[in-house]
């Protein structure tokens, strides 16, 4: 699907209770919610809470309260496993001074957090690690203590909770030079680890050689890329991007080399290591934001800087459609776009009425909102 146009998605919160924009928080999608967790702003300093966005209706509702939500919710790593989001790593302010080496779950239901009980050598205490889920196993590469730079690569075994270290850190070296980094991404294909991108505390890793884990002999090699033959180039070096894998298909997103942020898309094909250029651009310049994908293939993305060094943070929420939906996925987006009700406060029909006319009962459940004690934390 050639996608050339990714457009503002309009939101509201009642009261005008929405999310202040933020950098180094994480996302996750499911077909009716937008999930982010964490981040930092200047202005407002750790953001311990969690959102969610009704990507049916564009409303804002805060599940978790800075009172119960970790301390470490900066630059964590955030994955969904049923019912429960997901958190490793992490820290809070100054950089590097709250570090945690537990998995955090949140409930999507009620917002309640606890340390899941996991075995196994886990990774170490650090933030800015990439993760990725492949099925029912989660990888959490590299990251930084604020001062080291990894790149640690464990597993945790999703159903038994039980970590496994991959390799020894930092195996992987160019130039005698260690590749542990932060702020990286990873795709996960055909039994091997690819690492994209990054930054040590000098150094902003190019893309034109990656590092490249095997899962079955667990060694780190260094292996070129092919660049797009169409504008003959690779992207440029970049930390701070964000990714969303589809099958054996990395897409990155944005990012900075430390002086020019990006506003490009680039995807890399898993197994081939060829870079393609995509048509598709952020709307404007961005990284420490990031992205997700819906399971019928809609992208988001949220938050984020457009400037080096800014004190501002981007309150906005992007979509594009990254592969044709299924006919009733199509559907519904037109019934919401063109009903207007649904996306005004307080004149919502009521599902009695929806099932009325019509409309499948598993659709009118992602018009759900929270109970009034959780959306007024």
């Amino acid at each position: 699907m050639d996608v050339t146009f990714m457009e503002a998605v309009n939101t509201w919160a009642e009261g005008g209770n929405a999310p202040v924009g933020r950098s180094g928080h994480r996302i996750h999608c499911t077909d009716s919610f937008l999930y982010t967790v964490g981040g930092y702003n200047p202005h407002h300093g750790p953001l311990k809470e969690v959102w969610r966005l009704n990507l049916s209706t564009g409303q804002w509702e805060r599940l978790s309260c800075p009172a119960t939500t970790p301390e470490a919710s900066i630059s964590h790593s955030l994955a969904s496993s049923g019912e429960d989001l997901l958190m490793m790593g992490g820290t809070s302010v100054p950089f590097g001074s709250h570090l945690s080496s537990d998995v955090m779950a949140c409930d999507k239901q009620n917002g309640d957090w606890c340390t899941l009980p996991t075995s196994g050598p886990p990774p170490p205490a650090l933030y800015g690690q990439a993760v990725r889920r492949a099925g029912e196993h989660l990888y959490v590469v590299g990251g930084t203590s604020g001062f080291h730079f990894s790149l640690h690569a464990h597993v945790l075994h999703l159903p038994s909770l039980t970590w496994t270290r991959l390799a020894d850190e930092d195996a992987p070296s160019k130039d005698g030079e260690s590749l542990g980094r932060y702020r990286t991404e990873i795709g996960v294909a055909a039994g091997r680890v690819v690492v994209v991108g990054g930054a040590s505390a000098f150094t902003v890793f190019p893309l034109d050689q990656l590092p490249v884990l095997s899962l079955g002999s667990g060694k780190w090699e260094m292996q070129w890329t092919k660049p797009d033959p169409a504008v003959q180039a690779y992207p440029s070096p970049r930390r701070c991007h964000a990714a969303v894998q589809t099958n054996n298909e990395l897409f990155v997103l944005g990012g900075t080399d430390g002086e020019e942020v990006f506003s490009d898309v680039w995807r890399l094909d898993l197994l081939s290591l060829s870079w393609t250029r995509v048509v598709l651009t952020l709307p404007t310049p961005l990284y420490f934001h990031d992205a997700a994908l819906t399971k019928n293939g809609c992208l988001y993305v949220y938050g984020g800087l457009s400037s080096v060094g800014s004190d501002q943070r981007s309150e906005a929420v992007f979509r594009a459609q990254l592969q044709a939906p299924p006919l009733l996925e199509a559907a519904w987006g037109a019934f919401t776009v063109n009903c207007p009700p649904l996306l005004s406060p307080g004149q919502t029909p009521s599902s009695m009425d929806l099932l009325a006319a019509g409309v499948p009962r598993n659709m009118v459940k992602r018009l759900a909102r929270l109970p009034k004690r959780r959306n007024n934390l």
